[in-house]
């Protein structure tokens, strides 16, 4: 929570629909943007919100009606998370640069607090994982079981950012690291909103 908010504060919101990025990792560690998987994860993460009991009160869910405002929004909430990437892990995501377009829709529809999500993700092909657990269990095996990971074959990096647009900065951020996590496993999904929310639920 950035300083001079509190929870009580921030209640009533807009949500932007949910961005995310869904890789398949398969042989040679090449990682594929999933196209499909990337655009179910933003309808389950766009279910969950408005299933799951948050301690928000979402007033409605932002839809662009011409494609060049989805791409802008997508955008927009896309440099939130490579801000958030190039500030470093410890980075608390409230000093980030609130985006201009965001900030601006927020203002329109009358609301102070917006609501921007990212979900970054991958699986892990068959063989793929196959081939992680080998390398594992060898390098076990050369180190007499000094070292021995065990791969993820799933995660699913859930990032949210609430918007003052009066003020014009990030009022609240969070993040939620799934390793195991599947993206497109519901009940995954709602485990990392109960985290990323329990600050807002009484």
């Amino acid at each position: 929570m950035a300083p001079g908010y509190n929870a009580d504060e921030i209640r009533s919101l807009i949500l932007f629909e949910p961005v995310s990025k869904i890789e398949t990792i398969g042989k040679g560690e090449i990682r594929i943007t999933d196209d499909t998987a990337s655009m179910a994860s933003q309808e389950i993460l766009l279910e969950a919100f408005k299933t799951q009991d948050t301690g928000l009160e979402i007033n409605s869910v932002y839809t662009p009606s011409e494609t060049k405002q989805q791409e802008n929004i997508r955008k927009d909430i896309e440099f939130l998370y490579a801000q958030y990437l190039n500030s470093g892990r410890d980075h608390d995501g409230l000093s980030l640069a609130v985006p201009e377009y965001l900030d601006q829709i927020i203002e329109k529809t009358g609301n102070r607090y917006g609501m921007a999500v990212y979900c970054y993700g991958f699986s892990r092909t068959g063989g793929n994982y196959a081939t992680q657990i080998a390398k594992s269990f060898g390098l076990a095996l050369l180190s007499l079981g000094s070292v021995y990971t065990i791969p993820y074959k799933d995660k699913s990096n859930l990032h949210v950012f609430i918007i003052d647009s009066e003020e014009n900065r990030m009022a609240w951020s969070n993040v939620c690291i799934g390793p195991d996590y599947n993206p497109l496993k519901p009940k995954h999904i709602e485990k990392q909103l109960k985290f990323l929310f329990k600050q807002f639920r009484k």
